[in-house]
C-alpha cells in the first residue's frame, strides 16, 4: 500500500481512540510543540491490527527546547498531565537534553540532537519512530522519518543510525514484541542514512 493510505489509517485510529485524542487535545491547549510518541502509537496500532484492545498505562511525550532551564517546561507538562490524566504514567523528554544523559555502547555520549525529527531518526525500531501532535487548527501533525509502512505492515526493523544490534535484540526480548504481537515479521535492518527528508505532514 502507498504511504498515503497508511496516513489515512493513522488518522482514523487517532479519531476513533478517544483516550489518545483527549490527551492530544489537552496537549494542544497547553502548548503547540508537544508530541505523543513511541509505545502509545506503536502498541495501539499493532494491537488493533491483531484484534486486541490495548490498555494504555504509559504515555511518552516529547518536545524540543534547547533554551529550557532547570527542566521547568518538563515539570510543567508532567504536572498538568498528571493532574488531568492521573491513571497514566508519563514519560516526558526534552530531546534537546538527551545528549546529556543518553549513552551508547562503551558508555559513549551522543552529539546534541537538533530537532524532534532528528531524535526520531535515531530510535531503535522504524515502527517506533513516530510522533503526533494536534494543532490548534484541529489537524494532526505527523513526524515519521521512516514513514508508516513498517508500522502498519507489522514489520520489526532495526534502525542502525544509533543503537547496536545487541540493543535492538534486547528490546525485542524485554518488550516481548514477538510474543505480544505474533504476526510481526522481523525484517532486514535499514541501511544507515536511508530515511525520508523532513517535511511537515498534516492529516
Amino acid at each position: 500500500m502507498p504511504e498515503a493510505f497508511y496516513r489515512v489509517q493513522l488518522k482514523h485510529f487517532l479519531l476513533e481512540n478517544k483516550n489518545i485524542y483527549n490527551v492530544l487535545y489537552v496537549l494542544s491547549q497547553l502548548s503547540d510543540d508537544w508530541y505523543i510518541s513511541a509505545g502509545i502509537l506503536r502498541n495501539g496500532i499493532w494491537s488493533g491490527l491483531h484484534g486486541y484492545e490495548e490498555t494504555i498505562t504509559e504515555i511518552d511525550v516529547i518536545y524540543y527546547d534547547k533554551y529550557e532551564q532547570n527542566k521547568q517546561k518538563k515539570q510543567h507538562i508532567e504536572h498538568e498531565l498528571s493532574k488531568q490524566f492521573p491513571n497514566y504514567e508519563w514519560d516526558v523528554t526534552n530531546q534537546a537534553e538527551v545528549h546529556t544523559w543518553y549513552k551508547i555502547d562503551q558508555n559513549q555520549s551522543i552529539l546534541p540532537l537538533q530537532s524532534v525529527w532528528h531524535a526520531l531518526s535515531l530510535w531503535p525500531e522504524t515502527a517506533t519512530a513516530v510522533a503526533i501532535r494536534l494543532t490548534k487548527q484541529g489537524e494532526f501533525e505527523l513526524i515519521a522519518p521512516f514513514g508508516l509502512t513498517d508500522l502498519f505492515e507489522l514489520r520489526l526493523r532495526w534502525n542502525k543510525n544509533l543503537v547496536s544490534e545487541a540493543v535492538f535484540n534486547r528490546r525485542i526480548t524485554e518488550k516481548r514484541f514477538m510474543h505480544r504481537w505474533p504476526q510481526l515479521t522481523l525484517v532486514a535492518p535499514l541501511d544507515r542514512g536511508l530515511y525520508f527528508e523532513y517535511e511537515p505532514i498534516y492529516l
